[in-house]
């Protein structure tokens, strides 16, 4: 019964509501006091927008200066080593803070970190690095630097060893790159490797030789580098054909080796270098790529000694006695 009136008195309700008339009554003045209305709150928004937007801004810039210009974070310690700790090579501080674009005058903050790496790493001299600041006042830069190890040479191609200006210098791993400003000073008396190319393709700037004779030569400079032998320096190594290098020291002796079995001519050098200051004798030519019987020329000449000829209390050589008469030339 409560349900079927309450029914009835919602029916009621609505016709009456389906009767009512609704008018919307407008004119230019209150379409001018409805848009006065909405531009008063959108501005009161606004303004309170900009508020905000003003005190970040200032807050930020207050901190901004005020670690960009503080003397307390002024760059006052820099280190620029490799990866071991130690100095680096070629690149000096002041080179490095210049390719890097850090200001030696300004404060650790006002350094970009990525952009001074990303600056970095696309020069040649560096295959890696690593920047970091260190509060209240250092920046500390870690390099794997690209260090040359020899020149390349090429007539076909137009390269000429040790040219400061168009030179083009390899490292230990034989990748080829220009010699560019600050790898002078350390280049300048490094071998030149003089090879024969029929294509740029071969030695890409910026990546690995593709030259297999070439890189038998670098190896066989990094094996006379690893010794350190400062009394034979070397001025060239020269590619004479695919099986014969041609190695030339600063005083013009002339070591002619093969394209493997570096070591063992390498010791054999030595032996004829020891052997030749023993008897007061100056090696100006030798072959090394036999295993017995070595060629060998001195300067002045000589006629070569018999077999069994050793001399009275010289110790034992390391050398055979049919080399060792060869060797032994008055």
């Amino acid at each position: 019964m409560f349900n079927r009136r309450k029914s009835q008195w919602r029916k009621r309700r609505r016709a009456r509501r389906e009767r009512e008339l609704v008018l919307n009554v407008t004119s230019p003045r209150i379409v001018f006091f409805r848009c006065l209305k909405w531009f008063r709150g959108v501005s009161r928004k606004a303004l309170i927008v900009l508020v905000l937007v003003f005190a970040v801004w200032f807050g930020y810039e207050q901190v901004n200066r005020h670690f960009n210009n503080s003397d307390e974070f002024g760059i006052k310690y820099s280190s620029v080593t490799n990866y071991e700790g130690e100095p680096t090579v070629i690149l000096s501080r002041s080179r490095v803070f210049e390719i890097a674009g850090i200001d030696p005058t300004g404060t650790i903050f006002s350094v970009d970190i990525d952009e001074a790496r990303a600056r970095l790493m696309a020069r040649p001299e560096v295959m890696a690095a690593k920047l970091k600041r260190i509060l209240p006042n250092t920046i500390d830069i870690q390099l794997d630097e690209r260090v040359p190890v020899a020149w390349l040479s090429c007539l076909e191609l137009g390269l000429a060893g040790r040219s400061p200006h168009k030179g083009i210098l390899l490292d230990s791993d034989g990748v080829s790159f220009a010699c560019e400003r600050g790898f002078w000073n350390a280049a300048k008396d490094l071998p030149v490797i003089e090879i024969s190319a029929s294509s740029f393709n071969e030695f890409p700037v910026g990546k690995k030789m593709r030259n297999a004779d070439a890189e038998r030569a670098l190896s066989l400079v990094m094996k006379l580098r690893e010794q350190g032998d400062k009394l034979w320096d070397i001025d060239r190594v020269k590619v004479e054909n695919f099986y014969t290098l041609h190695v030339i020291s600063k005083d013009g002796v002339i070591a002619v080796c093969g394209m493997h079995d570096h070591d063992r001519q390498l010791h054999q050098l030595h032996l004829a270098r020891e052997h030749a200051t023993r008897h007061e004798k100056e090696l100006a030519w030798i072959d090394l790529r036999p295993k017995m019987n070595v060629p060998v020329h001195y300067r002045g000449g000589g006629a070569i000694m018999p077999d069994s000829y050793t001399p009275k209390g010289v110790a034992d050589d390391g050398l055979d006695p049919a080399t060792r008469s060869i060797l032994n030339q008055n």
